[in-house]
């Protein structure tokens, strides 16, 4: 097994190719999550028991109940980027007839399987590296946006949550080369 970086790990078996890109991050910043995500439920619970169980927020029960709302939401966010930093994967397989992509949480997600035939090129996505977009995906809070695509019949389908750039390139090559070994004579050289 090779590595690029410490989270993008690809093998060369007999008839096939695989590539797994993981979720994972430093274990200082995943700690750092949970402890925000913690603290996020604690202010939760608290609120939740002083508006259903107290009589001091009677009189601001619209404002605390539309908190609440907005509170659901960022614990639902902050409790995907958790479980993706521990748990998730992208797998991509490539052999003889078949291109699989497959975003997982505990090896549970659906594969897409495309045609080796149909298959154009893998391509870096393109992002300005002073944008908003390019920093708030790159931010380890997030489980991010895809980097990489593939054009299939004209279609593009998008993979590679924060890869980085350098990594991209590598992989983009990688991945290209291997394409190209299975179209031509279906095995990898």
């Amino acid at each position: 097994m090779k590595w690029i970086g410490n989270r993008i790990s690809y093998q060369d078996h007999n008839n096939y190719f695989t590539l797994i890109i993981s979720g994972k991050t430093e274990d200082w910043k995943f700690n750092l999550m949970l402890v925000w995500a913690f603290a996020w439920l604690f202010c939760g619970v608290s609120v939740i028991y002083m508006l259903f169980f107290s009589e001091e927020l009677k009189d601001q029960q619209l404002y605390y109940t539309t908190f609440l709302v907005f509170w659901a939401y960022f614990f639902y966010k902050i409790s995907k980027s958790i479980i993706w930093r521990k748990f998730g994967i992208e797998y991509i397989k490539i052999d003889d007839d078949f291109l699989t992509i497959k975003k997982s949480l505990w090896s549970y997600g659906k594969a897409k399987k495309f045609m080796i035939g149909n298959i154009t090129s893998f391509k870096q996505i393109d992002l300005n590296q002073k944008s908003f977009a390019k920093v708030f995906n790159d931010s380890f809070w997030v489980v991010g946006q895809p980097t990489l695509n593939v054009n299939v019949d004209n279609e593009i389908i998008n993979f590679g949550a924060q890869v980085s750039d350098i990594e991209g390139k590598k992989l983009i090559k990688i991945l290209n080369k291997r394409l190209n070994n299975f179209k031509s004579i279906g095995k990898p050289k």
